[in-house]
């Protein structure tokens, strides 16, 4: 099976092959099933860890942090993109849009988050069912506001 949670979870516990391979079968709903895991994953992470109205230094800290360990190049994940992303997941500013250097922001921004952690076997199967929920919730479309009745003079 090629489930997008488990190319997740093959990524989070460093099976890189097993993750690559997996990406590589997946179909143009399997890739926005995992787009939208991702984003739910980076949202409980990053909940996890800050809260919203929380002072700017942290997030600026952590985020040259993940650079420094998972962007040698200081290349492929642009900061201001970075931190943006953990802003929105607080609710802080509009949700990112989804491109290339959006997914490989969450990647970086994800491991980081993680790793800081340590989370055991146990605790990853616990996020992924959180991620997996924030995800379902993150995609359903906005039901549009019912009209509101005039209200009488």
């Amino acid at each position: 099976m090629n489930d997008p949670t488990a190319a997740l979870r093959g990524l989070l516990t460093g099976r890189l092959r097993s993750h690559d391979r997996r990406l590589r079968r997946f179909t143009e709903p399997q890739w926005r099933r995992y787009g939208d895991l991702l984003a739910g994953a980076l949202l409980v992470a990053v909940r996890r860890r800050f809260v919203a109205g929380q002072d700017r230094a942290p997030v600026i800290r952590f985020v040259a942090a993940a650079r420094e360990r998972y962007d040698p190049t200081g290349r492929d994940v642009d900061p201001v993109r970075a931190e943006a992303l953990i802003w929105a997941a607080l609710g802080e500013q509009p949700p990112v849009p989804d491109d290339p250097t959006a997914v490989v922001a969450r990647t970086v921004l994800l491991l980081g988050l993680l790793e800081d952690e340590g989370l055991l076997p146990t605790e990853l199967d616990a996020f992924l069912t959180a991620a997996e929920t924030a995800a379902t919730d993150t995609a359903k479309p906005t039901p549009p506001k019912p009209p509101q009745a005039p209200t009488p003079q």
